[in-house]
């Protein structure tokens, strides 16, 4: 039986092997005939930074960084991922069909990864991860380890292979 794959949830954190990673995912969902929905999860500020500010800063000026980081940050991600479509694809998303959505959302990679797959009912999760030099743990990032460990859903990995950043991403799928 082959696999029904209508929805694909491909999640990036906008390193260097971000085109590759979404080139394969275009490819898998045109030979689907899916769309994608687009995700970049914008990690909160750790609590040793939350910890610096609030002894070394002024209570206003913690406030007001706070306010200015949590205000503008997410729609200047959208923003990065809709121009960095429109450059990748050739067109804008309006007149492309294979990108249903963009989604930036602040809180814990894997955690945000796994409610949106729930959310959009993904038939898979696509992402890239830093290909290492030895082992299975060197190919998998924490984010990638972590999803491969609690989704219920299939996880394809895209490794990245240095020097690679504008090519097809290696035929070593994990």
């Amino acid at each position: 039986m082959t696999p029904q794959i209508k929805t694909i949830l491909y999640t990036t954190a906008l390193s260097s092997y971000t085109r590759p990673v979404l080139r394969f995912a275009v490819g898998l969902a045109k030979q689907y005939d899916a769309k994608i929905v687009l995700l970049h999860a914008v990690e909160p500020l750790s609590n040793s930074v939350r910890f610096l500010m609030d002894n070394y800063l002024p209570p206003e000026k913690v406030e007001e960084l706070h306010r200015e980081a949590t205000s503008g940050i997410l729609e200047k991600f959208h923003r990065r991922l809709e121009l960095f479509c429109a450059e990748e694809l050739s067109s804008t998303l309006e007149q492309t069909k294979v990108i249903s959505e963009i989604r930036v959302l602040s809180g814990i990679p894997h955690e945000v990864i796994l409610k949106e797959a729930d959310r959009c009912n993904a038939d898979l999760i696509v992402m890239g991860s830093h290909a290492g030099s030895s082992g299975l743990g060197d190919y998998l990032g924490s984010t990638s380890r972590r999803l491969t460990l609690l989704s219920k859903r299939p996880v394809l990995i895209i490794p990245f292979v240095r020097g690679t950043e504008n090519e097809w991403p290696s035929q070593r799928v994990v």
